[in-house]
């Protein structure tokens, strides 16, 4: 198997650690940001080691955040409009839009192809 397909594959995953990793660097970013002056050495002494990096932290993570979020984001809309464009049970409605269905199960995935294919067989579309 390729490492594009992989990728594809995988898209979620990798879209969703992605996120928490940027949501994640973004937080220390900013919190050592806005604390840095106003920190006790003492109690705040676990950004110490973080040194320079800090704004890296910030500009890193809130990149992550946006273009990960995006991705998740576009995904969960994907998703709510392929279930409501599949949840008709009139054939009509289901052929008018069949178009837009193949286009948002492609971009999904597999499973989601299935469910076109389990329908079409179901209404009993031949192509």
């Amino acid at each position: 198997m390729s490492l594009e397909r992989k990728l594809y594959k995988n898209q979620v995953m990798i879209s969703t650690i992605a996120l928490i990793v940027g949501i994640i660097l973004f937080t220390i970013g900013l919190v050592d940001v806005v604390l840095q002056n106003r920190m006790d050495t003492d109690a705040f002494s676990i950004f110490n080691f973080l040194g320079n990096w800090t704004y890296w932290f910030l500009v890193i993570g809130g990149f992550l955040v946006l273009v990960f979020g995006w991705f998740f984001g576009d995904r969960v809309n994907k998703i709510k409009k392929f279930n409501k464009l599949m949840d008709t049970n009139s054939k009509s409605k289901f052929i008018k839009n069949i178009a837009e269905i193949e286009t948002l199960a492609l971009s999904l995935g597999k499973k989601y192809e299935d469910r076109v294919t389990e329908r079409e067989k179901e209404y009993k579309i031949r192509r």
